[in-house]
């Protein structure tokens, strides 16, 4: 315990500076639950238009918003995410470039180079809360980040740029195998030695990750690494080599993929009839295939879930702590059917976002669970420690401190629920023969009709079909590939459709004033020409 001054003055001075120091803790408490607040808020709002449909209100939440935030750094990430894919999906290329280039910025020094947390970040987490750290995305979202960028230079004919970002996406999966877990291990053994220090029984900590799985009502079935890789990153890549290039070290590129698909949904179909095609004629040119990547529905998000901890502080056996649980949300229409002049196809689960997420989460959330109970006992301890040397001098002051402490640790038990929530929540995939009149009819699980696609007769093609909810009308993208007539700057832009829905009257994005951007440090573009 903290002991005051031997005179009265000096304890009624030391208790009016401990309570000066506690109200300034409990104004950095309550300036981060305001950021949090407006973050949560607004992105509740980006995704509630989502799936309305309403793709121009979406995208104009999140253009304001990053604009706004764009020098926060604690939480810019998630606003420049929101604000990439909302304008992809509305179809406002250059902004989501601008955007994806932003997100892009903040996690690139964390591939190899940058570690994942920094100590000053340790203290101030312990002295308030997880959400005060500079969030910097997670695996899932750092893979997406690039492998969705790619799509818009897919759109319009950028080759070059789709490699360049198709790569870094390849990069970051390499990343996530190598390091995930020993990162992981590394901040729970951390955080293990930090709870064995204060003496308390392991069983509370177990007890708590025990509650908080049973209340987001799901416990994990495999470890964090079992469905980090994404398997949409490396089909989409493999298809993109071998509809762009008949170069062999590309073919043998897309086949090592192809591979990579199948370990990772062992027996999966799609992966074997093109690795079937490579085998054949390995030196050929492009096959007339379309593929089809539906991206439904939206990504989990996270709730907050409180509870109360048996660990002894002071005059009190528990101590409250906040942690976020994993949700997801089923409004989402799941595979679809295509008919054509060749026949009849049906998709296939080909990226599960959700079980990527939860993986990834349930890996660290026995960290989380550590970190923040340790973080809430600390703070109960200052405020007891505090308030009763206080309180020897000057009951008053004692009793001023006390509430200070108090309301210090209700303004700063929070969880940490910020995620990229505007990702698809899963994509299916459907391959089929391009027909000869290049039409297609997509449907819905019944037969209901979609949308239709129109692409090059005879030739490889393929388009992304994007809808966040059952409801909300397809947006369909469809890249037109070398092999077929050379695009105009008019062709390029037509094929982006979105079916009709009602007009939502929603304003477009202001204009979007930045920064200036950092200087980029030179990149090396990787070699893609490896052995399998």
């Amino acid at each position: 315990m903290i002991t005051p001054s031997a005179s009265q003055g000096g304890g009624s001075n030391l208790g009016s500076l401990r309570a000066a120091i506690l109200g300034a803790a409990l104004a950095a408490a309550a300036g981060s639950l305001g950021c949090q607040q407006e973050l949560r808020r607004t992105t509740r709002s980006i995704d509630a238009a989502l799936i309305a449909g309403d793709y121009a209100k979406a995208e104009t939440l999140a253009t304001e918003a990053a604009t706004q935030f764009q020098k926060d750094e604690q939480d810019r990430l998630i606003y420049f995410m929101a604000a990439a894919r909302t304008a992809q999906i509305a179809g406002s290329w250059e902004r989501s470039d601008l955007w994806y280039r932003r997100a892009f910025d903040e996690i690139r020094p964390y591939l190899d180079e940058k570690a994942e947390a920094k100590v000053t970040e340790a203290v101030s987490t312990t002295v308030v809360n997880q959400t005060i750290r500079i969030y910097r995305g997670t695996p899932p979202e750092r893979i997406m980040v690039c492998t969705l960028d790619s799509i818009n230079d897919l759109e319009r004919g950028d080759f070059d740029a789709a490699r360049l970002k198709l790569n870094r996406a390849r990069d970051f999966q390499q990343d996530a195998k190598s390091r995930f877990q020993s990162e992981v291990a590394k901040q729970q053994a951390g955080a293990d030695a930090a709870w064995r220090k204060q003496g308390w029984s392991e069983s509370a900590a177990e007890g708590a990750i025990a509650k908080v799985r049973k209340q987001q009502g799901n416990l994990p079935a495999q470890n964090g690494m079992a469905v980090l890789p994404n398997p949409f990153t490396s089909y989409l890549r493999a298809v993109f080599l071998l509809s762009t290039s008949a170069d062999l070290g590309d073919r043998q590129n897309a086949r090592a993929d192809l591979r990579a698909v199948e370990e990772m949904i062992p027996g999966f179909a799609p992966a074997a009839l093109d690795i079937a095609l490579i085998d054949e004629n390995p030196a050929a040119g492009t096959m007339p295939i379309t593929w089809v990547f539906f991206l439904s529905g939206l990504a989990p998000y996270y709730d907050e879930f409180r509870l109360d901890i048996p660990i002894p502080v002071g005059s009190v056996n528990y101590v409250s702590a906040a942690f976020p649980v994993f949700k997801v949300r089923e409004d989402a229409l799941g595979a679809i059917e295509a008919a054509s002049a060749g026949g009849a196809a049906q998709s296939v689960t080909l990226a599960d976002i959700d079980a990527m997420v939860r993986a990834e989460f349930d890996a660290r959330l026995p960290t989380i669970v550590t970190q923040e109970v340790i973080s809430s006992a600390t703070k109960a301890a200052a405020t007891y420690a505090a308030s009763s040397a206080a309180a020897q001098s000057d009951s008053t002051v004692g009793l001023l401190v006390q509430i200070a402490g108090i309301a210090y640790q209700a303004a700063s038990t929070a969880a940490d629920l910020r995620c990229w929530g505007e990702m698809p929540k899963r994509i299916d995939l459907l391959r089929l023969q391009t027909p000869d009149n290049g039409h297609i009819e997509l449907r819905r699980p019944g037969g209901a009709p979609l949308c239709s696609v129109s692409v090059q007769p005879k030739s490889p093609s393929i388009v992304f079909v994007t809808m966040p909810s059952a409801g909300a009308p397809p947006v369909v993208q469809r890249v037109l590939l070398p092999e077929a007539a050379a695009p105009t700057p008019q062709a390029i832009a037509a094929p982006r459709t979105i079916s009709p829905s009602a007009d939502s009257g929603s304003q477009p994005p202001a204009k979007v004033e930045l920064d200036p951007e950092p200087e980029p440090k030179p990149e090396v573009k990787p070699d893609l020409k490896l052995a399998p």
